[in-house]
């Protein structure tokens, strides 16, 4: 696949650095004679010329790849977008962890120039349908990458609920609320609640009680060709949060549904690329404990 219509996404940032990379992908970009996009917002922070402003979510619309510089959320926030569009998508780690984020900045330019010379392998993500419903009518669907996390409106307040799959009753639990994790995302919340690392390639999800009442509630693995569903018991209403970045508020007779979505995020990574390498580098695996 040949790249000729780049688009590069993002969070301005303080300081230089943010910026310095920017400027940088511009100027090499468009000394490849390519038509550059860049999100509206940063080419207006940094007064960028010779490109062609483009709000985020029409970017997958007009451009044939997406650069994005900043951490894991930068990419989960464009993931979106870009995957109802099919537009490739990788990232420059300007972020923290970065284990969606590819490339490092002290090399943007070069490891580039291995993608559009065709030097790339290509990687599906699956996103995950989340849908509000009351007497059997979808209210509201939205799509996550990561995780959905099913919780009170209320800090330090726990929540009845019973959880079925494929209409079937699996348990019931009080707890502060439910993860329902992607592979994807079984490195972030997801991990820290207690959950198992999945590798991208495993079509399942993950399950985790979030401080439950009865220690007997544990993590669970599911295949991601089941339908989960959660009915609440009490009467107090509950959110749930997508990616961390986005909220729907739940009334307590209406009830959540996750699904796999017809969606899927197409990554692009550098030749030789490991998701094992990437976890032992982010998480520190093999090194030296004293």
């Amino acid at each position: 696949m040949d790249f000729s219509k780049p688009v590069i996404l993002g969070l301005p940032r303080k300081g230089d650095s943010f910026k310095e990379t920017i400027c940088r992908l511009v100027r090499f970009l468009l000394g490849k004679g390519c038509t550059v996009y860049v999100e509206r917002r940063i080419a207006r922070v940094y007064h960028l010329t010779d490109v062609i402003p483009v709000d985020a979510e029409n970017a997958g619309t007009v451009a044939d790849l997406a650069i994005v510089v900043g951490g894991d959320g930068s990419m989960i926030g464009a993931s979106r977008n870009l995957a109802r569009t099919g537009t490739p998508v990788i990232g420059v780690n300007r972020g923290h962890l970065g284990f969606l984020t590819d490339l490092r900045p002290d090399s943007c330019e070069q490891d580039l120039q291995e993608v559009l010379s065709g030097g790339y392998v290509t990687e599906k993500r699956p996103l995950t349908d989340v849908s509000v419903s009351e007497d059997g009518i979808v209210l509201e669907t939205r799509q996550f990458l990561n995780e959905a996390v099913i919780h009170p409106k209320q800090i330090a307040h726990m929540i009845e609920f019973e959880v079925f799959i494929d209409s079937r009753f699996m348990n019931s639990m009080k707890a502060d609320g439910l993860i329902v994790s992607s592979p994807t995302g079984s490195t972030a919340y997801a991990l820290s609640a207690g959950g198992p690392i999945l590798t991208p390639d495993i079509s399942a999800y993950c399950l985790i009680p979030m401080f439950p009442h009865t220690l007997s509630n544990r993590p669970i693995v599911i295949s991601d060709s089941r339908e989960v569903t959660v009915d609440f018991l009490g009467d107090e209403g509950s959110r749930v949060t997508i990616d961390g970045q986005q909220s729907i508020n739940v009334s307590p007779h209406q009830k959540i549904s996750v699904r796999k979505s017809s969606y899927e995020l197409t990554l692009i990574h550098l030749k030789g690329h490991s998701y094992y390498d990437i976890l032992r580098e982010k998480l520190g695996w093999g090194s030296k404990l004293f």
